[in-house]
């Protein structure tokens, strides 16, 4: 029996890498306005960014229905294919309680709550592509992606809080604090519960930060899976400090695969232009 990978749209892993390795998407829907569209399908970074300068707004952004899920999952079975989801992390969308519904009508349709968002999701994502290379049942590849993710490394690094504040999720205390301060946050999503908190924060020049971030993140290799790692922005992030980052990571001669991925609608609409993310799995 064939097993198809399918996962949320909020993995964020570039195009030709869900191309290449058979990954089916299923797209949130973000709202601009009244005007609803597919994630990464009909709406992109650019476009929220235009439409928060225009208005002032944040986007929103909706669950994919279980009706959907049962429209993918129902194709795949139906083609007699074995199916594993990886959902957004159910502390951020009730995407993951959405594809448990439908998965619930078929038999061999198994989820994984990711507990986490972005290319950090998608590593989860590359991972079962990996073991349904390499000829596990979907079962199996179910249970060794939910014993992964509390190994997954996730943080990002901010360059403000204008956009977690204007989404609620920042008090005017705080942002004025780290506007004054000149503070940059990282935002770490715990692994255990998939929710998102303020780790630790920086002071200085934004090229100065992401360079420290980057070096902080890759200060203990000894701990680090070094198969895969991903490099992903949320646009605004200049060349050079991308170029450091990767040059940081190679110059570790270990990685065997070094990923670089614009973040999505998600990150974007929480967080802003300007974020950064050094994502990889803990040993």
């Amino acid at each position: 029996m064939k097993v198809v990978i399918t996962a949320d749209s909020t993995c964020d892993l570039p195009q030709e890498i869900i191309e290449q390795r058979e990954i089916v998407i299923t797209p949130l829907t973000v709202l601009l306005g009244e005007k609803s569209y597919l994630d990464s399908v009909e709406v992109h970074p650019s476009d929220i960014y235009e439409f928060v300068e225009k208005t002032g707004m944040l986007p929103k952004t909706a669950a994919v229905t279980p009706a959907q899920y049962y429209e993918v999952f129902k194709r795949e079975t139906d083609e007699g294919n074995a199916v594993v989801h990886i959902s957004l992390s159910s502390a951020i969308s009730s995407s993951h309680q959405n594809a448990l519904i439908a998965a619930s009508e078929f038999n061999n349709v198994y989820c994984v709550d990711s507990k986490n968002l972005c290319t950090a999701m998608g590593l989860l994502v590359l991972k079962a592509c990996d073991l349904r290379d390499k000829g596990f049942e979907a079962k199996k590849i179910a249970n060794r992606i939910n014993a992964l993710v509390p190994k997954v490394h996730s943080n990002f690094i901010l360059d403000n809080l204008e956009y977690l504040y204007k989404g609620g999720r920042c008090s005017s205390v705080a942002k004025f604090g780290a506007n004054v301060l000149g503070l940059k946050p990282t935002i770490a999503v715990d692994p255990a519960t998939g929710k998102m908190d303020v780790a630790k924060k920086y002071r200085g020049k934004a090229e100065v930060v992401y360079k420290q971030y980057v070096n902080d993140n890759l200060a203990d290799i000894s701990k680090i899976d070094t198969s895969r790692i991903v490099i992903a922005n949320s646009g605004g992030i200049s060349g050079e400090t991308l170029a450091y980052a990767k040059g940081v990571i190679e110059g570790k001669g270990c990685f065997k695969e070094i990923i670089c991925a614009d973040a999505g609608c998600t990150i974007s609409s929480h967080c802003g232009p300007k974020t950064l993310a050094v994502f990889y799995m803990n040993k």
